[in-house]
């Protein structure tokens, strides 16, 4: 899968009733990730919902409406294609896509924390650079659920994708 550099329109009338938001285009991946320490003193990092069309396309323009209210609501951090979002419906293609537009139009006024957690530890692997390659500033993964994972492959699972930039370890014991 090949990072997409084409991440949609930041919409100009979602932002009509915030005049003092203007959604920004900084080139993607040129962010400076933001360390784990950083993001711990966030106050308010929010979920963010992720809306579709009747036809199953994302309604960008509702998303950054949703965006534009988070950040004049004080949210620090968003997480992006998390369970909130959706995140579990989506191809990888479009969580990408879904992330670079976030940093794309909003990556200068809220950090952006992509899911890019998997049980399969190449696909962390994968989708986490690319998150990175598209700008994000932190990735949230889950703990390998469903196969009774040894705490060995835990530790070997989260050592790798810990190891490629700031993350959050999204822990739901009565779920993982």
């Amino acid at each position: 899968m090949a990072v997409s550099t084409d991440f949609g329109f930041c919409s100009r009338e979602a932002i009509a009733p915030f005049s003092s938001l203007r959604p920004l285009r900084p080139a993607a991946g040129t962010h400076t990730r933001t360390s784990t320490e950083d993001i711990k003193k966030f106050r308010l990092i929010t979920a963010i919902k992720t809306p579709y069309l009747p036809d199953g396309r994302f309604d960008l323009e509702a998303y950054d409406s949703l965006m534009n209210i988070q950040i004049i609501n004080g949210a620090e951090g968003v997480i992006v294609g998390g369970t909130t979002g959706e995140g579990h419906l989506m191809s990888w293609d479009e969580h990408i896509m879904l992330i670079g537009h976030t940093v794309n139009c909003f990556g200068t006024s809220v950090k952006v924390i992509g899911y890019t957690g998997s049980n399969s530890t190449r696909e962390a692997i994968h989708a986490t650079e690319q998150g990175f390659a598209v700008g994000m500033h932190a990735a949230l993964h889950i703990n390998p659920y469903y196969g009774k994972t040894s705490l060995r492959g835990l530790v070997s699972h989260f050592e790798t994708v810990l190891a490629m930039g700031p993350t959050i370890i999204y822990n739901v014991p009565s779920r993982t």
